[in-house]
């Protein structure tokens, strides 16, 4: 199993309430609509979001995508058959969450096309990625990230496709200076690979950064930098 697997199978043990999980649901839910039917997770790994979609949003329908294994035998257990998209196209769904998927993905202009040719038109694609290559570290690298993104760097992606962008937002700012100091601390070359796990946290940290976080998240548009990139994209066409 490698670093990013470990990862994925330690989020699904321990990660649910951690603050920047919470945070990235909460935005999709915010962004999702009345209007939405049904979303698919593209790379849903321990199926949070289809948690958080049951016990918020229970009307909206949860379709996935996962390619490891393990995580996509868990879900469809969790999710049924009919909501594993595997080879399938998304035609019916309104929206398709694509949750720091891309930079792992070593050509993500090809994964990007094949993606918004199984959308049908008139839905919405929602997109974070770990942004600011200046913050880049061993910590990316263990977890198989190819590329950290600016909004400029998203947006030579998919400008030859049929995805038009509604917005592009900086979050977590303030996640910044941790972000630098991971970087200092792992430059090396030698990390360990538990350093790439989500940190457990004592419970009122965890519930002071959620509330820092509930606040940035609403001023996203103004941040000139932060340490994910968030997009919301208009399959057209």
């Amino acid at each position: 199993m490698d670093a990013l697997e470990q990862h994925l199978a330690r989020q699904a043990e321990l990660s649910r309430d951690f603050f920047w999980n919470r945070l990235r649901w909460e935005l999709v839910s915010s962004e999702l609509g009345s209007e939405c039917n049904c979303v698919v997770d593209v790379g849903a790994g321990p199926g949070f979001l289809g948690e958080f979609l049951r016990s918020r949003r229970p009307q909206v329908d949860y379709w996935f995508v996962e390619p490891i294994e393990d995580l996509e035998r868990r879900l469809t257990e969790e999710f049924g058959e009919e909501a594993n998209r595997r080879d399938r196209d998304f035609h019916g769904a309104s929206h398709v969450t694509l949750m720091d998927v891309l930079e792992h993905q070593e050509d993500d202009r090809t994964f990007m096309a094949e993606l918004a040719e199984k959308m049908e038109p008139g839905a919405t694609l929602l997109l974070t990625v770990p942004a600011m290559p200046w913050l880049w570290s061993d910590w990316d690298a263990m977890l198989g990230h190819y590329r950290r993104y600016t909004k400029k760097g998203l947006r030579q992606v998919v400008d030859p496709l049929p995805l038009q962008i509604e917005e592009q937002s900086y979050i977590f700012p303030e996640l910044i200076p941790p972000g630098l100091l991971r970087r200092a601390r792992m430059r090396s070359g030698d990390a360990d690979p538990a350093d790439a796990e989500f940190p457990q946290l004592p419970k009122p940290l965890n519930e002071t950064l959620y509330r820092v976080g509930k606040g940035t998240m609403k001023c996203r548009r103004v941040w000139p930098a932060g340490t994910s990139l968030y997009a919301r994209l208009r399959r057209v066409g």
